[in-house]
């Protein structure tokens, strides 16, 4: 693993290495960010953590154990992610916190991506402006660990929209953009229009 790693790095070029690197330091300034605000969660979140402990324990998409069965979320895939945890004994508010630290993250190389295309040529570091300015963003930051879908929804839509850009300069590639657009839409109603736009 280790012997990969390293064979990727110094394939890389110098550029691509100091830009590798700043994006691991954005990564590490956006966590700590995110742990100063870490014991934030929007009230809304509870709906979702509801649902996918009912449904888990046999109550259907009920807000409470013997409601009416009704869909009452906008989010199902997040909804869905956060049931199957709940399914092995991690509890919503955990997982949800967990899981707004690891896909905020892991937006920024998509976002750096996507600046990147929009300048293929340039050997200066302006790419690396739209991920720092996220990291920066306490908006972003206190959106990702709400409990909410935003940072699912985020991950999604920019790895979906650089996907696009990827496979638009290369028709040959897998159209994985399609499934990246297709969760996308599962995650909130508006996905849809992204979606549609993309396709």
């Amino acid at each position: 693993m280790l012997n990969k790693l390293k064979i990727w790095w110094l394939g890389l070029s110098h550029l691509e290495q100091r830009h590798t690197s700043a994006l691991l330091l954005i990564s590490v300034g956006f966590i700590c960010h995110y742990v100063a605000f870490s014991a934030f969660f929007i009230e809304d979140a509870a709906i979702t953590f509801a649902y996918a402990r009912n449904v888990v324990e046999g109550q259907g998409f009920a807000t409470f154990p013997g409601g009416e069965r009704v869909e009452g979320f906008s989010n199902p895939l997040w909804t869905f992610i956060l049931a199957a945890l709940y399914a092995v004994k991690i509890d919503p508010f955990i997982a949800a916190k967990f899981l707004g630290g690891v896909f905020g993250a892991l937006t920024f190389p998509f976002v750096y991506g996507i600046a990147k295309r929009c300048r293929p040529n340039s050997e200066d570091n302006i790419a690396l402006i739209p991920p720092l300015l996220l990291a920066a963003s306490t908006t972003y930051v206190i959106w990702s660990g709400a409990g909410l879908e935003n940072p699912l929804f985020n991950l999604l839509l920019a790895s979906g929209l650089y996907r696009v850009l990827l496979e638009s300069e290369q028709p040959s590639r897998r159209p994985l953009s399609a499934l990246l657009m297709c969760g996308l839409a599962m995650t909130r109603p508006e996905g849809i229009l992204y979606a549609a736009i993309a396709g």
